[in-house]
Formats: structure tokens, sequence, C-alpha cells
């Protein structure tokens, strides 16, 4: 009788399927930024601001669509404000689990909610100097420079999904989103976000059950 083979489970991001693609001329790219840590959090600011800076080394962000960041190489950590008790924490990969903890032994004995919603959403980076022109063809929001600026977080639908957008940076017009998706909405989303860039010479995608996007 031959031995059985232990099993070993592979973890899968939502977009595994998928290398980063890009337009013509590096207009606009493409990329999935996998395993990225994502934890909500729930805390009043009053209580909660400090043992937060001391989890995490961070402000709480308590203006409304705003975020503050750590200076490290992408993947940074992060704060992004969701509502007025409610941030996403968001950490490199090999960060998530300790720094969750560290938050919730800093918040111990105060009034709050930790969730890890890690394998919930998927990130995707969209960058370039096109990349807020792509935007556009999908949201009804302002994100023209004017109105939408590094650091910014704001919620909205993109075709039939919702996402959350983030502007990490825009420098010199080289602007670079992060967007949050839920799972199971994400390779729709990378579909149509890249039919949004087919102008400037995005390679088409098809979704990866084989059925006809719906715009």
């Amino acid at each position: 009788m031959s031995e059985s083979k232990a099993w070993i489970p592979v973890r899968r991001s939502p977009l595994t399927a998928r290398g980063a693609i890009v337009a013509r001329r590096n207009a606009v790219q493409l990329a999935e930024m996998p395993f990225l840590g994502k934890h909500i959090l729930r805390v009043e600011p009053q209580i909660g601001a400090d043992a937060v800076k001391t989890a995490t080394g961070l402000e709480l962000p308590v203006q409304p669509l705003s975020s503050t960041a750590s200076n490290d190489d992408a993947p940074q950590t992060a704060l992004l404000w969701m509502g007025p008790d409610e941030w996403m924490l968001m950490t490199p990969p090999e960060d998530a689990g300790a720094t969750a903890a560290k938050l919730a032994d800093s918040l111990a004995g105060k009034h709050h909610q930790i969730a890890d919603v890690s394998d919930y959403y998927a990130a995707i980076d969209i960058t370039g100097r096109r990349a807020r022109e792509l935007l556009m063809k999908l949201t009804t929001l302002d994100i023209h420079s004017r109105a939408f600026r590094p650091g910014q977080v704001t919620g909205t639908i993109l075709g039939h999904a919702n996402a959350t957008l983030w502007l990490v940076s825009d420098v010199d017009g080289e602007a670079m989103v992060r967007l949050f998706v839920r799972w199971s909405h994400a390779d729709y989303l990378w579909c149509l976000l890249a039919d949004a860039g087919r102008e400037w010479g995005m390679p088409k995608q098809q979704p990866v059950t084989g059925e006809r996007l719906v715009i």
C-alpha cells in the first residue's frame, strides 16, 4: 500500500490568474498587490488615538477621506479613514498578524473592535499618467487632481462593483491609486479596468470563468 501524501494548503490571491498588464508607453498599469494585511478597526478616536499610535507608529486620521502612512517603500503600513469611528489598517503581508496583535494589546480595556478582512478584499494598483483618466470613465466622483489629492480615500461604485480608492501618490502627473474591492468582484473589476484602458493600448482581458463582460 502506498503512503498517502500529506495535503498542503496553498494560499491563492483573488487575482492569482492575472499578471500585471501595461498600456502602450506605460500610460497606465494594473497590478494586484496580493496578501496585504487588512483589518477594520472600530474605536472612538478620543479613546483610541494614543493606543493606535503606540501600536502602529501612525497618527489616527480623523479628518474625513484622509489617511496616514509609513515612509517605507511599498507596501506601506497605513490607516485609511472609512468613517467617523472606522478605519482600515493596511500592512505588508509579513506584518499583518503581529501588527494586529500589537494593536489589540494596546487597545485592551478600551471599547473597540478589530476584524481581519485580509482575505475579503483584493487590492489592485493603478499607476501611470493616465490612471486618473481611466478611473474617470468608471466613476461619477470628481477625481481630478484639483479635487482628489494624495493621501485621500473615498468609496465609489465602478461599474457594478463597490470599491474604495486610496490615492497613494501623484508625482508630476504620475498617479498611483490603490483600489480595494471584494474578492468576488475582483476579476470583474480587473476586466472592467482593462477595458477602460483600451484607448491607450491596455491588453483586453476576458473573465476567467468565460462569461461575457457586462459593463
